[in-house]
């Protein structure tokens, strides 16, 4: 579960009950030793529970037809929680712009919109549905909260591109993409999977065809989200979905590695028995840190992108501007070094300067002229560089953009060189 998802523990049932009285006739009690519940087999149980979460934490009146999905509150804040991670990670701090995104399928209770818009006041979003009867639930539950104008519906077509609103608008551009695609590809394979939950003590699923079932299931589906991105590109900054197979994360990741698609974060959502999966990839040079997007679930060693965060001990802790001393020799028209908050150094690099065949260039070239067009190559890399105070000190280097792997982790071991030399 995300660290900020404030439920990780269940909630107080009967506390709930006294803000949301609708939920007060689902209640049960096993025993007398045990606290209050709820039939999670009851489909009405779970709609109060949806409705009650809600009400009490976001100040959203629900509404969701009988037969539609109820969709649960804490997993999909899970996933709400890390797309404001890699927003933060990737936004500058001083942007006061809106963050614009897109929710594909948004369901009748367009619940990902509605809880990410209370969350973040500047976020906006464009969200799709091919079914006429969740785009108009999902309207009257945007015009109740009175989110119309941060929130906007377009009907897809089942049949048509995924990532409409880029295509139907060929100037937009958006922050991220959302997605909780069908997990199953045909009606038995839902009908089976059904049978299987109501022998289990797990939440029922009370989604109609239409949100459960997509030509070749979910990972069909992602696939063909990474096949219009290619042709979008950096229109969108990220893309991302959920997956609720563990196959369908190999399988994607795969295609991104197809595709040459390097820049790319995983993380597992768990929640009580649940366990979901999202992906995320970017044709941007911005990195997110690992703690973001290479999760520690052994499943998924195999399948985690690069490292974009360097470690390494030091013998002693180093005295107050070893890093700028470290750095300055490599300072020029290719390299600049600056102070950031918290400690930190900020290196932009639009040339390699510190490698020895770097250093043999510059001084075959020096006094020449050649090289003085530097400063208009794009960049190279930018690193935020800092000392973490534990057992003698550890010199951290964070990748925060570029597109080549080879020069960070060639930078990351000349300055580790240098801070134990």
């Amino acid at each position: 579960m995300h660290q900020r998802n404030a439920y990780k523990s269940p909630p107080d049932f009967e506390s709930l009950s006294r803000i949301y009285p609708p939920l007060r006739p689902h209640i049960i009690r096993v025993s007398v030793n045990e606290r209050p519940t709820i039939d999670f087999h009851d489909p009405t149980a779970q709609r109060r529970l949806t409705q009650a979460l809600l009400f009490r934490d976001f100040n959203i009146q629900l509404e969701i037809p009988n037969d539609r999905l109820c969709p649960p509150v804490p997993n999909r804040l899970n996933y709400i929680l890390w797309l404001q991670d890699i927003i933060s990670h990737t936004t500058s701090p001083e942007s006061s712009t809106s963050i614009r995104g897109i929710d594909i399928g948004t369901g009748a209770s367009a619940i990902y919109p509605l809880i990410a818009c209370r969350l973040s006041p500047n976020w906006h979003f464009v969200a799709t549905d091919i079914d006429s009867v969740s785009l108009l639930s999902a309207q009257s539950n945007i015009d109740s909260n009175g989110l119309s104008e941060r929130i906007t519906l377009i009907r897809a077509d089942p049949t048509g591109p995924i990532m409409i609103p880029l295509i139907q608008d060929a100037a937009a551009s958006f922050d991220f993409c959302m997605c909780n695609p069908p997990f199953y590809a045909s009606k038995e394979q839902l009908t089976y999977s059904s049978a299987t939950k109501a022998l289990s003590p797990n939440a029922i699923c009370t989604g109609a065809e239409v949100e459960m079932i997509t030509p070749g299931g979910e990972e069909a589906f992602v696939s063909r989200m990474v096949s219009e991105s290619i042709t979008l590109g950096e229109r969108c900054r990220w893309y991302t979905s959920m997956l609720g197979k563990q196959s369908s994360v190999t399988a994607l990741v795969t295609l991104l590695h197809d595709h040459s698609i390097t820049n790319y974060a995983l993380t597992e959502l768990v929640q009580g028995q649940t366990r979901r999966w999202a992906i995320a990839w970017s044709f941007t040079d911005s990195r997110l840190p690992d703690d973001v997007g290479r999760p520690s679930a052994f499943a998924l060693r195999r399948l985690l992108p690069p490292r974009t965060t360097y470690r390494q001990p030091l013998h002693n802790m180093p005295s107050a501007g070893s890093i700028q001393r470290v750095l300055s020799p490599l300072e020029s028209d290719d390299l600049s070094i600056s102070n950031e908050s918290g400690g930190k150094v900020c290196v932009v690099a639009r040339r390699d300067t510190w490698s020895r065949s770097a250093r043999r260039r510059a001084r075959a070239t020096r006094g020449t002229g050649i090289g003085k067009e530097a400063t208009l190559e794009p960049v190279l890399l930018v690193a935020h560089v800092w000392i973490e105070e534990r057992t003698g000190g550890e010199l951290v280097v964070e990748w925060k953009r570029g597109q080549d792997i080879q020069a960070f982790e060639s930078f990351t071991s000349h300055l580790g060189r240098k801070m134990i030399m």
